[in-house]
């Protein structure tokens, strides 16, 4: 159960980082979601639906135009690259300034809780990282393809990509579930 619940607080905080940071920059922030699937509760504030869901084994923001060529000045293909790279390792920053916080104390004040939560935040803000499409790295790519394809054919490029490694990476933690489950009934979660 540890598990299960540090895994959700590392995912809200990681989706946290980027909430804010996009708000900062004046991105639109469509959804903020912790979970995938079937919407359990939800309710909108200034313009951003916040929703939890049935599987909240990951969560994302949805972003104005976040992968679609758009004219508007709140979508994020517009914004200026600096800001575009602010957004993108906000979540990941997160996740591991928090994460180097708690494993320090939880090791120095022997609680292994969160020891174990620092560990499992600092691991998620690092993996994140890498450019693996549907994770916080793929959009340094995406940056990538709009330098050599131009702002449409880039994003259009990215979309599908990132559209295909979603699926990939849901199916992906559907089929760890059952490992999870059996370390969890060992006591090794």
């Amino acid at each position: 159960m540890l598990f299960f619940i540090s895994l959700i607080l590392t995912i809200f905080l990681h989706e946290l980082g980027h909430l804010i940071v996009a708000k900062l920059v004046k991105c639109k922030v469509e959804v903020f979601s912790i979970g995938f699937g079937k919407e359990l509760f939800s309710f909108k504030y200034k313009g951003t639906k916040y929703r939890l869901a049935l599987f909240p084994l990951g969560g994302y923001n949805k972003l104005k135009d976040e992968l679609n060529y758009s004219k508007s000045k709140y979508a994020f293909t517009n914004l200026r690259y600096r800001d575009k790279m602010f957004i993108i390792s906000a979540g990941c920053a997160t996740n591991v300034i928090i994460g180097l916080i708690a494993y320090y104390v939880g090791l120095n004040l022997q609680i292994y809780n969160l020891y174990y939560f620092g560990w499992l935040s600092l691991a998620l803000g690092i993996t994140n990282f890498l450019p693996i499409p549907a994770l916080d790295g793929s959009y340094s790519i995406l940056i990538w393809l709009e330098k050599l394809l131009g702002k449409k054919k880039g994003y259009d490029l990215m979309g599908k990509i990132c559209k295909w490694g979603f699926i990939i990476l849901m199916i992906l933690n559907i089929a760890c579930i059952p490992l999870l489950i059996k370390l969890y009934i060992q006591g090794a979660l």
